[in-house]
C-alpha cells in the first residue's frame, strides 16, 4: 500500500519529519496554481502524481487535507487521512468564510499575508521555541502567491462530502479549524494546528494503528 502525504499551504515533506511511521509515505508535491483555477481543476492537475494502478492512500494535512477530500472525488483511495483540517465549510471559521465570499481576501496587500510571528504562534498553537523557529521557516519559505489562492479556496470552499473511508485526526484546542463533534473523529486533547510536529508522538501511534491493515 503506497501512502501519499500533502502538507497545508505550500508545506512540502518537512511537516512529516516528527512523525515515527511503520510506513514510508510518499509527498505530493505542491505545483502553481494558474490565474482563476478552482480548487477542483488544481486537484485534478495534481493528481497526476498519484499513481492509480496500486492501492493507496491519502493523508492531507490542515489546506492538503480539504485537497486530499477533492481526490478522493476523482480518485479511488483505499482510505483517507485528515490531520488538522475540515470536512465541510461548518469547519471554517465565519469571519473567514466571510472574507472570502465579500472577496475582501483579494484586497490585503503582500506584506499583510503574512502575519506577525507572535499571531501565527498564537492561532498554531505553538508555544515551545523549537517548533515556533521551525513554523517561522515555514511561513517564510511559503509562496505569496500561493498563499492568496489557497486562502481564497479556502474560505469559499463548499464540500459536503465525508467519505466513509476517513479517519480524521484534529485538536481539541485547535484555533484556524473546527470539527463537528458529532462526527467520528480521533481528538488529540489540547492539540493546536500545528500538533502534526509538536504532537508527532501521539499522531504517529494513531497513524500506525489506523492505517496497520492497508501496510
Amino acid at each position: 500500500m503506497k501512502v501519499y502525504g500533502i502538507g497545508g499551504l505550500g508545506v512540502d515533506e518537512r511537516v512529516f519529519s516528527e512523525l515515527t511511521l511503520n510506513f514510508e509515505i510518499t509527498p505530493l508535491k505542491w505545483i502553481d496554481p494558474v490565474p482563476k483555477e478552482t480548487i477542483q481543476e488544481y486537484t485534478a492537475r495534481l493528481a497526476e502524481q498519484i499513481d492509480t494502478k496500486e492501492p493507496f492512500t491519502i493523508i492531507g494535512i490542515s489546506f492538503g487535507g480539504m485537497i486530499a477530500l477533492e481526490l478522493s472525488r476523482i480518485l479511488n483511495p483505499e482510505k483517507i487521512v485528515l490531520i488538522s483540517s475540515a470536512t465541510s465549510k461548518a469547519d471554517i471559521p465565519l469571519v473567514f468564510r466571510i472574507l472570502g465570499k465579500a472577496g475582501l481576501l483579494n484586497l490585503i496587500p503582500n506584506f499583510l499575508m503574512k502575519p506577525p510571528e507572535f499571531v501565527v504562534n498564537y492561532f498554531f498553537g505553538v508555544t515551545e521555541p523549537k517548533f515556533k523557529k521551525k513554523l517561522k521557516q515555514v511561513l517564510a519559505d511559503t509562496d505569496i502567491n500561493f498563499l492568496r489562492w489557497a486562502s481564497n479556496q479556502i474560505t469559499r470552499w463548499d464540500n459536503y462530502k465525508r467519505p466513509t473511508n476517513m479517519l480524521r485526526i484534529h485538536g481539541s484546542s485547535d484555533r484556524l479549524l473546527n470539527f463537528n463533534k458529532e462526527e467520528e473523529v480521533t481528538v488529540i486533547s489540547n492539540g493546536g494546528h500545528f500538533m502534526i510536529m509538536d504532537r508527532a508522538d501521539e499522531l504517529s501511534q494513531h497513524l500506525n494503528q489506523g492505517l496497520k491493515n492497508e501496510n
